[in-house]
């Protein structure tokens, strides 16, 4: 039995539901979920930069699974590829059992904006946050949304972008 070829499938199908997740919370090209407010324009337009690296966006998200009790070598991330760190991105998913999923993700959510993550918008059990030029997605998902998972299993991810400052 190959049980890494069903986390590469559980993890193939967690990063299509959360690239689904980030059209549906404004990070996408849809827009649906944009907050185009005023104070939104000018939150983003007169705070300052916090200053982020691929490292430390990294060291964030393992910090806040940690503060929420999760030990990040249950899950699986993606921080090579190639060879080298992706500049541009980090992730992290790990199968739970189903009760503990969501409230973990509330917990690491709680230990991000600590560390300066500004939470943008929430979509059911999805979170959108951003820190300087990255903006990471956090979700927790049952066995009911991802019928690969196994009965009585969530999955919670977090999947941190860099976005590309001269594209405003």
């Amino acid at each position: 039995m190959h049980r890494g070829t069903g986390l590469l499938t559980r993890h193939g199908l967690a990063l299509a539901v959360c690239a689904a997740a980030a059209v549906l919370t404004g990070c996408g090209s849809g827009g649906e979920g944009k907050d185009d407010s005023p104070a939104r324009a000018s939150s983003s337009a007169s705070a300052p930069a916090a200053t982020a690296t691929r490292d430390s966006v990294e060291a964030d998200i393992v910090a806040a699974l940690r503060k929420a009790g999760v030990d990040p070598a249950v899950g699986k991330s993606t921080p090579v590829r190639n060879g080298a760190k992706r500049p541009d991105a980090f992730d992290w998913m790990g199968v739970l059992r189903a009760p503990d999923a969501e409230p973990a993700r509330v917990a690491a959510g709680a230990e991000l904006e600590r560390l300066g993550w500004r939470k943008v918008s929430e979509r059911g059990t999805v979170h959108r946050y951003e820190k300087g030029e990255w903006s990471l997605l956090a979700g927790a998902m049952g066995a009911e949304r991802l019928p690969s998972l196994p009965e009585g299993t969530g999955m919670l991810s977090f999947t941190a972008t860099k976005l590309d400052g001269d594209a405003a």
